[in-house]
């Protein structure tokens, strides 16, 4: 069973960027749709350094060398959530130096999940982990949350609230309300329908504008997976490819 230990510590450490275009190269998500919404204003970390399994990460703002992150990780099992807790727990405490503690049930908008703490040293101090395990349709999410210990206290109410987002809806659509739902689906029915560049890069940038302007409360997560499967609407897979291959910048 796979759980990568020092993957909030490896994303802290990677430049983030918001890319220009979605990555075309990365497997679109199968139903269930999962997302959750990160703390406001914090930044993508590019799906490019993303390492097996992680389906996105975000990166805060610190005065320090570690900056707080929070990512996603989907896996298949075929166990129990508390099966699946226990596993978890084995690998924490076989680390050297780590604390690993079941922080016990935890609400989550997909259903009743497991939060845990986890606390470990890395070159820039002591790190502490809040992750939320939820296991359904054998398949577990994994959500996790990073930050140096000291700041951890200041960060904990938005970082819950984070975690406890966590949601899986069959459509992304469903996730908004009846009106907004037929908005967007009347935005997506026109796209794709224009060939020449600068029309397609015209129709990208109205895109971003409504999807971001239009739906805040969504999140930066939701944001992203709409923007994705717009992007490839607008554009053949080829030209896709070849966009996301330029160097990223924000929209």
């Amino acid at each position: 069973m796979l759980y990568l230990t020092c993957l909030s510590l490896l994303l802290a450490q990677m430049p983030p960027t918001l890319p220009a275009s979605p990555p075309i190269e990365i497997e679109a998500p199968k139903d269930p749709v999962c997302y959750f919404r990160p703390p406001r204003d914090w930044e993508l970390v590019h799906p490019k350094q993303y390492t097996e399994h992680v389906q996105i990460g975000f990166v805060g703002k610190t005065s320090g060398q570690f900056r707080p992150s929070i990512n996603l990780a989907i896996e298949k099992v075929d166990v129990s959530l508390k099966e699946y807790v226990k596993a978890v727990k084995k690998i924490h405490m076989a680390e050297p130096g780590a604390k690993w503690r079941d922080l016990g049930r935890f609400p989550m908008e997909a259903g009743e999940g497991r939060l845990t703490e986890i606390t470990n040293t890395s070159p820039f101090g002591e790190i502490r982990m809040l992750q939320a395990l939820f296991v359904q349709d054998n398949t577990a999410y994994i959500l996790t949350a990073a930050a140096p210990k000291e700041e951890m206290l200041k960060l904990t109410g938005d970082l819950l609230k984070s975690l406890g987002s966590l949601s899986l809806t069959p459509d992304l659509l469903d996730s908004v309300d009846n009106q907004k739902k037929e908005d967007l689906k009347a935005i997506f029915s026109s796209l794709g329908s224009i060939s020449s560049p600068e029309g397609q890069a015209k129709q990208w940038e109205d895109l971003q504008k409504k999807v971001i302007g239009g739906y805040p409360e969504m999140g930066s997560h939701w944001h992203y997976l709409v923007l994705r499967e717009g992007h490839q609407k607008i554009y053949s897979q080829k030209e896709a490819a070849a966009l996301d291959s330029a160097p990223p910048s924000n929209p």
